[in-house]
């Protein structure tokens, strides 16, 4: 179905002017606002528990590292768990698959083709799905989600990483303050940025992203505009500069 009227780019008010809340389009004042909208992702997906965890990448000077940014009442233990047994995969997978992860206790039970790479469970049994997050400069991590109960299908998965997307860039921004510019963009302009980046086309993204080519192409515009940018290459030089994209 051809998503333009319904996903199609709109004016964004001066973040300045947006208030500090956890409804959608709006900005975080704090960590706390953000916890509404994972309540809701957790609703949606029927988990026990959810966590923002943020990465620090392996380099010469220092060791790879996993830490909870923000963890519901409850998960404690089972952030904890992957944090021990899994932060080498985890920051391995980070850098080289936007791919999300699905921890089910029989992968081979798992509806194919799907977007997630599935794994043997851990945890006796239960199902988790992580959601990989690559913020570029500004940072990167996961959206983790533990003992899923829905019916995990594509359209879950893709709805849900959209969603994670959003909540770590309000998480990082929150810890690390951004540059306004970051603020100017929604989602869907950032995604379409980032997938011309990786050297997609308009009709390449729009079948990726189940939009219309017309619709790319208006997200695209907008972004350029928005990051005062005279074309596309600057728009993603520029993007990539402010960590807008990697």
């Amino acid at each position: 179905m051809d998503s333009a009227d319904t996903d199609h780019p709109q004016h964004q008010q001066d973040p300045s002017r947006k208030a500090a809340s956890g409804g959608g389009g709006r900005l975080a004042g704090s960590t706390a606002d953000l916890f509404p909208k994972l309540v809701a992702m957790q609703r949606q997906s029927v988990c026990a528990g959810f966590a923002v965890l943020a990465a620090r990448a392996q380099t010469l000077l220092v060791t790879g590292k996993l830490t909870a940014r923000m963890v519901s009442p409850g998960a404690e233990d089972m952030v904890a768990d992957l944090i021990e047994r899994q932060t080498a995969f985890l920051l391995t997978h980070l850098s080289g698959s936007p791919r999300p992860l699905l921890y089910v206790a029989d992968p081979g039970s798992v509806a194919r083709p799907s977007p997630a790479v599935l794994l043997k469970a851990t945890s006796d049994g239960r199902t988790d799905l992580l959601m990989p997050v690559n913020l570029g400069a500004m940072g990167n991590g996961y959206v983790a989600f533990f003992g899923v109960g829905a019916a995990i299908d594509n359209e879950l998965l893709m709805d849900v990483h959209r969603k994670s997307l959003s909540v770590m860039r309000e998480a990082q921004r929150l810890a690390y303050g951004v540059m306004p510019t970051r603020d100017k963009l929604n989602d869907r302009e950032i995604e379409c940025l980032q997938l011309v980046g990786n050297g997609m086309k308009s009709e390449a993204i729009g079948e990726r992203l189940d939009l219309s080519v017309h619709t790319v192409n208006a997200y695209l515009g907008s972004a350029t505009t928005k990051l005062d940018a005279v074309n596309r290459i600057q728009a993603i030089a520029k993007a990539i500069r402010l960590g807008i994209i990697a």
